[in-house]
């Protein structure tokens, strides 16, 4: 079993994992994706875990007109968050805490939610009526398709951070492929934790709700989608009944929506709470949330290991110097031969990071190979004229050429392979 799957590994275990493959690799794979990712999860996740682990966090998503502030004010029963005409009407994310305030507040800080659209729901006046949803955090989020470009950059920013997604879709642009291309389908895959809502369903008119959602839910089926709840909602409490038939009762046909008609029909956001309550009451949502990342991000990095290091001779990286002599173009060749060697076998990026630093001192080479040969030079014995010296100077300077340039090889070439090459080792083991 490798770290990079699901398994009996603590979440600290899994965070430790991933944090030290970014020390390990972090110098030889800057730019790489997985790695880059894994640190902005490394760094999330552990702000995360040192939080308060006793709310969870849960974001009202959605376009331009959707009715994310209605329905956020409608699942408050305070109008805090400003629903209009004019778009987009938030601008920043409103929070609606319930449980105690003070306590949400440094995460409420880290969520960058501003203090003056923090607010507490539960009163003396509420009694128990909203125990069910006491360590709930409520966010109501900036439009996703907003004209303003730094509210969708907000938005974004959000939904990696919070651990519910409810997103609200209209009758209008339910289909639109910025929703389910650029959200839904990649929240999908990156938590348990979304619900789809078909809001402003007291615009239908009841013949037209099954139709459209069941259209709706068709899209989220295609986008495979298929385990995500669909909830029809109404901010004004009005959801419409399908019409009775005239020939009496039937047996119902499945609906696209997850709960059946009522004889008042869709409950709308009654649903809502009655899906969110024992998530709440679970209150291990934020750690599984940073599990499900931590998981994810170990089995990318495992993408990026593979088979052992073979240590590459360093002997045709030597022959290849001495007879390049100052030739730029032939040092860069034997240099180019040495790094396909020692990168030989392992992962693309690494391979790449090999290469990078076999050639990260090309530049300095025909310098120090020269001064190699003049250093030779200056140590060939001068008592030419005795008998068969000429031939022991030439072999004696021969060997001292070839210790000088094996030293420039292993000082400007080698050691830095070698270091590429140990943390590709170091980051293997540490991930199997």
């Amino acid at each position: 079993m490798t770290h990079a799957t699901p398994g009996s590994e603590s979440v600290a275990t899994k965070l430790d994992i991933v944090q030290q493959v970014v020390d390990l690799a972090g110098e030889h794979l800057a730019g790489e994706p997985a790695l880059e990712n894994a640190r902005v999860i490394a760094e999330r996740s552990a702000d995360r875990l040192r939080l308060s682990r006793g709310f969870t966090t849960i974001a009202l998503a959605g376009t331009t007109g959707s009715g994310k502030s209605s329905m956020f004010n409608a699942f408050t029963t305070i109008d805090r968050s400003p629903a209009g005409i004019l778009r987009p009407t938030t601008s920043e994310p409103y929070a609606c805490v319930w449980g105690s305030l003070t306590y949400a507040d440094e995460l409420l800080d880290w969520l960058g939610v501003s203090s003056r659209r923090r607010f507490t729901r539960e009163s003396a006046l509420d009694a128990n009526d909203e125990a069910g949803l006491r360590g709930m955090i409520l966010l109501d989020l900036p439009d996703v398709d907003s004209v303003e470009p730094r509210h969708r950059t907000e938005v974004d920013r959000l939904l990696h951070l919070v651990d519910v997604v409810i997103w609200i879709c209209d009758p209008q642009k339910y289909g639109d492929q910025l929703v389910h291309e650029g959200y839904l389908r990649q929240l999908a895959s990156q938590r348990d934790g979304l619900i789809v809502a078909l809001n402003q369903t007291d615009k239908l008119q009841p013949a037209q709700l099954p139709k459209v959602g069941a259209d709706l839910r068709q899209l989220l089926d295609d986008g495979g989608l298929g385990k995500v709840p669909l909830v029809p909602t109404s901010a004004t409490g009005d959801v419409p009944a399908l019409p009775p038939s005239k020939r009496g009762p039937i047996k119902p046909k499945p609906g696209p929506f997850v709960t059946e008609r009522s004889t008042r029909g869709y409950p709308g956001v009654a649903v809502l709470r009655a899906l969110l309550e024992p998530v709440i009451l679970r209150g291990t949502v934020a750690e599984e949330a940073v599990d499900r990342d931590l998981t994810a991000s170990l089995a990318d990095l495992a993408k990026l290991v593979g088979n052992p290091v073979t240590p590459p001779s360093i002997n045709s990286l030597v022959r290849g110097l001495a007879s390049a002599g100052t030739d730029a173009a032939r040092i860069e060749q034997s240099v180019q031969a040495f790094a396909a060697s020692a990168a030989a076998g392992l992962p693309g990026p690494w391979a790449r990071a090999v290469e990078t630093a076999a050639r990260s001192r090309l530049g300095e080479l025909p310098a120090a190979l020269s001064q190699a040969v003049a250093y030779a030079d200056a140590q060939r014995p001068r008592r030419a004229w005795l008998p068969g010296a000429k031939k022991r100077a030439d072999a004696r300077t021969e060997t001292i050429l070839r210790a000088e340039i094996d030293k420039v090889a292993l000082r400007y070439v080698v050691e830095p392979v070698r270091r590429a090459l140990s943390a590709y080792e170091r980051t293997r083991t540490t991930l199997t």
